[in-house]
């Protein structure tokens, strides 16, 4: 059954809420109320638990629904719901016990979490605690049997004591601390799955984060260090041009125009010879051919009984001499150059138009995605990222959204505007994409 499969049987068993009195559906198979004098005892104590034989699972439901339960609080219903279930509970009853247990497990692996990050993930003891505390979560829940699960509040109960606020508490634990990206943190290793196509990309995505926002070097997959290199190549060639630029950007285009008129002026000198020749060739073989299918028609005599065929014999020796003089001349080795060169621009533009593809859809598919939303977030907070246009603020949006920079005067343009120009589609060009839209884009990675 998948983790999202739970939520939803769950809310089919228990769509008609009980009113049965308590001490009728305490021992039954069909439904148990959690109600009022139970979860509101003075100190989990009185003669709301007079019944010996679920005292100890109804002391620790108590437990379970103070407020502000502190470590110590949560080992004791741990160990009053624990008891229970090893002396005996019925069935229902055994089902609320382990979906309680399993919520809460799964607050101590958070309060582990938040020590071990606090420590900046040099506390070992605290990894550990977090990773028993978590997998003791998740065998809870994925133990439990939902079509047993015929447990609700009392009616006269609001929040936070409803079925709702604890349905909601259980998915809290699985897109958090049951999260598969954590897997890898205590040493689970899973099937080839798309959760563990999904964590290496995580991990890729880390590296991106400190390469291009922290500027801290640290290992990256294959792929992003080519990417890497290659993006810093055009970095610097980029720097460098726009430096340039600054210095003298009327002398650079004059110059440009200059050289353009001398490469086509050149261009022309080498092709119109070429093409000329060429078109006379062809002229001349055109002409041999239809005076040898005259011959061969019984018209190679003139009607002055002139024989035409010395002429011929003298066309061919001047196509011979030209095609040699062609050949001398190497005119079919410059024509391929000049091909190659007019190529190596097109296909230099290209390849430029693809890396900015590629850029963006690490930034939108990626960092920008709902999945990694709040790792980029964080990073962003760093001082030396305060004025960077691309970073998320608290709301999930770009500070600015604009690239700017001073080419012969301020220059400025949208991130969507760049991207969409480099063929990224609308659909892609949004903060938050979920991870479904985020694996496609990424999955259209040229």
């Amino acid at each position: 059954m998948s983790r999202i499969a739970p939520l939803t049987a769950l809310a089919v068993l228990i769509a008609a809420p009980v009113a049965e009195a308590r001490d009728t559906a305490r021992n039954s198979i069909d439904d148990y109320v959690i109600e009022r004098a139970v979860i509101e005892a003075p100190n989990c104590e009185g003669p709301a638990f007079d019944d010996v034989r679920i005292e100890a699972f109804e002391k620790g439901v108590c437990q379970f629904h103070q407020p502000a339960r502190s470590a110590a609080q949560l080992d004791r219903v741990l160990k009053l719901l624990n008891r229970a279930q090893v002396q005996g509970l019925p069935v229902v009853h055994q089902q609320l016990a382990g979906f309680l247990t399993g919520l809460a497990h799964c607050v101590n692996a958070e309060r582990h979490l938040e020590t071990f990050r606090g420590s900046g993930n040099a506390d070992l003891t605290a990894r550990d605690n977090f990773c028993a505390a978590r997998m003791q979560s998740q065998a809870e829940l994925n133990a439990m049997r939902w079509d047993f699960a015929l447990f609700d509040y009392a009616e006269d109960l609001s929040v936070p004591n409803t079925l709702d606020t604890r349905l909601g508490e259980m998915a809290s634990c699985y897109s958090g601390v049951l999260a598969p990206g954590f897997d890898a943190e205590c040493g689970l290793i899973t099937n080839i799955t798309e959760t563990e196509l999904n964590v290496f990309v995580d991990e890729a995505t880390d590296a991106v984060v400190q390469t291009y926002f922290a500027g801290v070097e640290s290992p990256i997959t294959a792929m992003f260090q080519r990417k890497r290199e290659r993006a810093e190549g055009v970095l610097e060639m980029a720097e460098a041009s726009i430096e340039g630029l600054k210095d003298g950007a009327s002398a650079v285009n004059a110059e440009y125009t200059a050289y353009l008129s001398a490469y086509e002026t050149e261009r022309d000198a080498k092709m119109t010879p070429i093409y000329e020749n060429y078109r006379e060739s062809i002229l001349r073989a055109t002409a041999i051919l239809d005076e040898f299918n005259r011959w061969k028609e019984g018209l190679f005599m003139t009607s002055d009984n002139v024989n035409l065929l010395p002429k011929i014999v003298e066309r061919g020796v001047e196509l011979t001499e030209e095609l040699a003089r062609v050949e001398t001349d190497d005119y079919a080795a410059r024509a391929g150059k000049l091909v190659n060169d007019v190529r190596a621009v097109v296909e230099s533009e290209e390849e430029h138009r693809a890396l900015i593809g590629q850029l963006c859809r690490v930034y939108f598919c990626e960092l920008a995605s709902r999945r990694r939303m709040i790792a980029t977030q964080h990073v962003c907070r760093q001082p030396a990222l305060t004025n960077n246009p691309l970073c998320l603020n608290a709301q999930g949006q770009m500070k600015s959204g604009d690239l700017q920079v001073n080419f012969d005067g301020e220059q400025r343009i949208g991130v969507a505007d760049f991207c969409r120009a480099a063929g990224i589609d609308d659909v892609f060009l949004t903060v938050g994409l979920s991870p479904s839209t985020a694996l496609t884009c990424m999955g259209q990675m040229p």
